[in-house]
């Protein structure tokens, strides 16, 4: 687990600004959201699928690729299905990650109203398995986010329940105050076991997946630099995956 810049001014300001809206008040009787937790491969960055036009390349979700199917029935690791694909194509699949991974532009445009709303959390399970230790660095748009947590530094792996109480715990939220946005099933399984509001995030409609985040925020009307108001939406205002 590691922080982006804590002691930094935009992380500062962002904190002043939730801390304001919560001395107003919060309505008691209501549970709210704190924090957002997003997956980074298939949420903030594209999958592999979607990048990468190769012949032989496995379709994953836009396919019929029974494998995946089994990664997002949680029967089968990612870690795992990328090893096989690596072995039956011979590719080097950590090279592609590097060499084809960017932002999605409707996500990071997205992420400063999100960061101005709620604490933003990157959730992922071991990302430096494909980037190496520094991999934050990568990517000047996680300067936007609060924490950026590994699960396999913390237990177990997503989809594993625990893995949602850990990365709560380590941000200091209860579960029922965190919104959890992946493109995986069983993650979203996952952490629906523990209580934790979920979005699912598909990846064959991200403009529409994106959207929906956003509405579930009372963010889509909204500018990208909003003013100060109440930074936490009720949870009985969010569906869990369809």
């Amino acid at each position: 687990m590691s922080s982006v810049d804590p002691h930094g001014w935009a992380t500062r300001r962002r904190q002043s600004v939730r801390r304001a809206a919560l001395a107003r008040g919060v309505d008691a009787r209501e549970v709210r959201i704190a924090a957002v937790l997003l997956d980074i491969g298939g949420v903030i960055i594209p999958q592999l699928f979607e990048s990468v036009r190769r012949p032989g390349f496995p379709l994953g979700p836009f396919g019929g690729d029974e494998r995946y199917r089994a990664v997002q029935r949680g029967e089968l690791s990612e870690r795992d299905y990328w090893a096989e694909v690596s072995v039956a194509s011979g590719v080097d699949v950590g090279a592609l990650w590097r060499e084809h991974t960017y932002v999605r532009e409707d996500m990071q445009r997205a992420l400063s109203a999100l960061a101005s709303r709620v604490r933003l959390v990157a959730f992922t399970n071991d990302m430096s398995l494909w980037f190496g230790e520094r991999w934050p660095a990568r990517y000047p748009v996680f300067a936007l986010f609060d924490q950026l947590i590994e699960a396999s530094r913390l237990g177990p792996p997503k989809p594993d329940p625990e893995a949602f109480v850990r990365a709560a715990a380590a941000i200091g939220e209860p579960v029922e105050r965190c919104l959890f946005v992946d493109d995986l099933r069983a993650n979203i399984e996952g952490a629906r076991a523990v209580g934790m509001p979920t979005r699912y995030f598909d990846v064959r409609d991200p403009a529409g997946s994106l959207r929906a985040l956003l509405g579930d925020l009372d963010l889509a009307d909204l500018p990208p630099e909003p003013g100060p108001r109440d930074r936490t939406v009720p949870v009985n205002r969010l569906p869990h995956v369809r």
